[in-house]
């Protein structure tokens, strides 16, 4: 994903905005400055383990933005941001103990999802440390599928 953040700003949003329609999500810091995303990919070149920022797709997020709140058309970037997510072989996250090392513990893969789910997965991984086991079925998040 790509992301863009802005200079800091008095504060005017709490939660993580989307729009319907649009590749859109964006979030106020506590410091002010907005985090402007929204699934937009960049060109990854997995050989040199580089990605590209695709200024055009940052453009239409900064557009959309602007169009939902007219103060932010006039805020400056100061940084724009490119990584890669997360995903499994079959698009599900693991969950699990580890199949190689005692007393470790997994919880990855869960591409754009890990903000949603991360109350569900740490009371999982709590149960796991701490009891050994979890009430949740986990069976199809588990590392051992990969076998």
């Amino acid at each position: 994903p790509m992301l863009m953040v802005t200079e800091r700003l008095p504060p005017f949003l709490k939660p993580v905005v989307g729009a319907v329609g649009h590749k859109l999500s964006f979030k106020q810091m506590q410091n002010g400055t907005v985090i402007i995303g929204g699934a937009h990919l960049a060109q990854l070149d997995i050989k040199k383990q580089q990605t590209q920022i695709d200024f055009s797709h940052l453009k239409h997020s900064a557009q959309t933005v602007s169009q939902l709140f007219p103060h932010m058309a006039s805020v400056r970037i100061v940084r724009t941001w490119a990584g890669i997510e997360a995903f499994m072989p079959d698009n599900i996250p693991v969950i699990s103990s580890s199949s190689t090392s005692r007393g470790v513990f997994h919880a990855f893969g869960f591409s754009a999802h890990g903000f949603q789910l991360s109350p569900i997965v740490g009371q999982i991984m709590a149960d796991l440390i701490v009891d050994g086991k979890t009430d949740m079925s986990i069976e199809p998040f588990d590392i051992r599928r990969f076998k």
